[in-house]
């Protein structure tokens, strides 16, 4: 009788789904990063097309912090919005890949017959909360840029 660890005598196996998994992590930190840069240009855009009513606001009494707060907050109903739908299409994929099997691999090269899908609910509430904290904090940066706007340049501002 020999006992042979199963890591060593499927070394490409294993070797190939640690490969897997770095690629996903990049992967994930990639699409966190276009995420938070989308809220970013989105919150400018959304502040420069309303410098007027800014320095409407600031004239009549708004504070800094009071307009800040009308941008943040519409910034992450846009972030809820988009992971609530992302998440209906990604699961609504993954659902049809893990029922119908609908995207097929080669069992030579992959090991595998077809495309798994795991059902980690743990993982889904990570990455949707790791998402949302990296968007809500994303939309702060630009609503720092508020307090430099002045009511008199910005109601002349066309």
């Amino acid at each position: 009788m020999r006992i042979e660890k199963t890591t060593d005598q499927y070394a490409q196996l294993f070797d190939w789904l640690q490969l897997l998994n770095r690629n996903v992590i990049i992967f994930l930190i990639l699409i966190i990063f276009v995420a938070t840069f989308n809220m970013v240009a989105t919150i400018f855009i959304m502040i420069l097309e309303r410098t007027k009513m800014i320095g409407i606001l600031k004239a009549v009494g708004a504070t800094d912090n009071q307009i800040r707060g009308m941008f943040f907050f519409r910034g992450v109903s846009i972030t809820l919005r988009g992971l609530v739908i992302g998440n209906v299409i990604a699961l609504g994929f993954c659902a049809l890949q893990y029922y119908f099997r609908i995207i097929p691999l080669d069992p030579e090269n992959y090991y595998m017959d077809r495309v798994p899908i795991a059902w980690s609910p743990a993982v889904m509430v990570l990455l949707n909360a790791a998402t949302l904290v990296a968007s809500v904090l994303s939309v702060l940066i630009p609503t720092y840029m508020i307090a430099r706007i002045k009511p008199m340049v910005a109601i002349r501002f066309d």
